[in-house]
């Protein structure tokens, strides 16, 4: 029975494989195509679920770094816009003269004028000590000083320019630091002096006058032309905030 059986297996085999081989002109193209078509509806499903997820991931992963450079441009732009905040803040104070840097000033000063002084130089200094006195930062009063406290002399002097000069001395100022150490620490006080050059008409005017005594308060020369503090004067009468800055280093 069994030999039977695969005897006619065989056979429908043998005769399957004959018409196969007559008929695969026709056959095969269907045969590769059915498979083709399989394989590329597998690959389909199999790619449009894998590349679902990858689009997912990458959509995510964008997102994320989208996120983090959005931040790191905000951090940099409020970084920036500090550093611009405080570089407009930290103003660059008007130098002070070396002689009173380190050294603990009284705010407060006692002046007087020399004999010699015309009123249009009384009235220029004046003006002067106002605008310092507006500050806050300083107190300039009329009177003597006490023993060991700071002062201030307005004088006139004159000096005449050698021919041919190109500039014009206008006047001079300066403080002048005296310390006094004994057992309870060091005491220093400031016996300034701001003249201005009596030669000169153009000597007496408020930007030559506030000049002078930034000069016997301890600013040094600044190299901004809005600075009363520039060498050259530009009629320049107000102080400026770096002004007040280097001020404030000395008396704050």
């Amino acid at each position: 029975m069994k030999f039977v059986k695969r005897l006619l297996w065989s056979i429908v085999l043998i005769v399957a494989v004959i018409w196969g081989f007559q008929n695969r002109t026709t056959l095969v193209p269907k045969v590769w195509a059915a498979a083709s078509y399989t394989q590329a509806k597998l690959s389909a499903a199999l790619s449009g679920h894998l590349g679902s997820k990858l689009m997912g991931a990458d959509v995510s992963d964008s997102s994320t770094t989208n996120s983090s450079q959005t931040t790191k441009t905000s951090q940099r732009q409020t970084a920036q816009a500090t550093r611009k905040s405080s570089s407009t803040t930290a103003t660059n104070a008007t130098p002070v003269e070396s002689i009173v840097q380190g050294v603990t000033l009284s705010k407060t000063y006692y002046y007087f004028f020399d004999s010699d002084v015309p009123t249009a130089g009384q009235r220029v200094f004046k003006d002067a000590i106002a605008i310092y006195n507006q500050t806050g930062l300083v107190h300039l009063v009329a009177g003597t000083a006490p023993k060991n406290s700071n002062s201030i002399e307005f004088s006139l002097y004159h000096k005449k320019m050698p021919q041919g000069e190109t500039s014009i001395e206008l006047g001079e100022g300066g403080p002048k630091i005296y310390q006094l150490m004994n057992w309870q620490g060091t005491t220093s006080h400031n016996q300034a002096k701001a003249s201005l050059n009596g030669d000169y008409s153009m000597a007496f005017s408020d930007a030559v006058a506030v000049h002078e005594l930034g000069h016997a308060l301890g600013l040094d020369h600044s190299t901004d032309v809005n600075s009363v503090m520039y060498p050259v004067s530009q009629g320049h009468s107000q102080l400026t905030a770096s002004d007040i800055a280097g001020l404030k280093s000395i008396y704050q």
